[in-house]
């Protein structure tokens, strides 16, 4: 595919993208930008520096922070998290039911929510405008989704779908953790991880708060909307556009630049990390559930929903023993291949609503971003673009 060619400015053209690969020690194998910032005629190159709205990226970054919190021996991952977050506790479960008049039905959970709970998509929280029973429960309140609305306890404070560690579905179960790691640190998400992790990587382009880091906003790439015909509108100001910020969403909302975001995924290939500890970081790699459990089958049923891009496309009976999930992010435990794509064994990975994806294999010692700002997710030409750039970095020389 000639990148430049298909990003080139124009109604037919595509908004740009930043593209990097890093190695264990934090030198770029490979980098490349192509494209304009937007579709308009007047816009500007992108830039390798370019910053973006990375939604889903920003629950790599939580989880770090989480685990952090469980190194030092504030929690355990496996111990309930109720009398730290008892607004979550206190959520019942929510079924579907057959009255036209009331559509749903509520009652008390009875399982103890975990921080492996959160990290892993099991807790049994989801994002409201993926399950029509909790948008029932939403039009019942007259209210619409709140789904990225930067608020933990009016966002997600709505009813669970399964008890926790029953099912898996994704959702804000990240968002809560980031909250929990600012309720122990009696601060907030944003301001314990610029302390613990962006300034000990020296990530000086990355944030929640874009009033406070305005060379992260004046460099922030627009978010561009394609509509049904293919062609391109000015979407949202960023992911996240609301003001004023009341939490830092765990799950979503940071804004960050590729230079600052491989410098986390760097640190994780090291021997000796600087954010976690080693054996910290093999917990990242190691798969969760066990084939055929609960939350196994509850990740692969929504895997079509949520990991297409990250599969290469692959989403079939086939692949069910295939797919896992570490702690905050997908992680393959067999070889992807197919005739045009390739995922290693071991890899650990995921992706960002505007069409944004990362992945990180420690055996082979590399890892890599593919960044663009382009709405709806699961965009055609930035997943077929991503899967052959995935392709050929696992063939690269570290």
């Amino acid at each position: 595919m000639d990148i430049e060619k298909a990003t080139a400015k124009g109604s037919n053209g595509v908004p740009g993208v930043v593209m990097a690969v890093v190695n264990k020690d934090g030198d770029y194998v490979f980098k490349e930008t192509a494209g304009y910032l937007s579709v308009e005629e007047d816009a500007a190159p992108i830039q390798f520096d370019t910053t973006f709205s990375v939604a889903s990226f920003t629950k790599l970054i939580t989880t770090i922070a989480a685990l952090q919190c469980v190194e030092r021996g504030q929690i355990t991952l496996d111990e309930p998290t109720d009398k730290l977050l008892p607004e979550l506790a206190a959520l019942p479960l929510i079924e579907p039911a057959e009255n036209a008049e009331q559509p749903f039905m509520l009652k008390e959970a009875t399982n103890n929510i975990t921080l492996r709970h959160l990290l892993t998509h099991t807790s049994g929280v989801c994002y409201d405008v993926m399950d029509p029973t909790v948008m029932a429960w939403r039009a019942s309140r007259g209210e619409e989704s709140m789904a990225t609305k930067p608020d933990i306890l009016k966002a997600f404070g709505h009813p669970r779908i399964f008890e926790a560690g029953e099912s898996w579905s994704y959702g804000p179960s990240i968002d809560w953790a980031g909250f929990l790691v600012g309720r122990l640190n009696k601060t907030t998400l944003g301001e314990y991880c610029e302390e613990n992790i962006f300034t000990p990587l020296k990530m000086e382009s990355t944030t929640w708060r874009l009033d406070q880091k305005p060379s992260v906003e004046e460099r922030l790439m627009p978010i561009s909307l394609r509509m049904p015909d293919g062609k391109f509108v000015t979407g949202p100001a960023n992911f996240v556009s609301e003001r004023p910020i009341v939490d830092e969403l765990g799950g979503a909302g940071l804004h960050t630049s590729v230079p600052d975001y491989t410098r986390v995924l760097a640190d994780l290939l090291k021997e000796s990390p600087t954010l976690l500890k080693k054996e910290t970081v093999d917990m990242m790699f190691t798969p969760q559930f066990e084939v055929g459990s609960k939350p196994h089958d509850g990740e692969y049923k929504q895997a079509a929903l949520t990991s297409r891009g990250l599969v290469g496309g692959t989403i079939h009976e086939g692949i069910r023993p295939i797919l896992n999930f570490g702690l905050g992010a997908m992680v393959t435990v067999e070889d992807i291949k197919t005739d045009v794509y390739y995922k290693p064994k071991g890899t650990l990975s995921w992706s960002g609503m505007p069409n944004l994806v990362w992945a990180i294999n420690r055996e082979l010692g590399l890892a890599w971003v593919y960044a663009t700002q382009i709405l709806p997710w699961d965009d055609d030409f930035s997943f077929n673009l991503a899967m052959q750039f995935e392709t050929k970095v696992w063939k690269m020389k570290p």
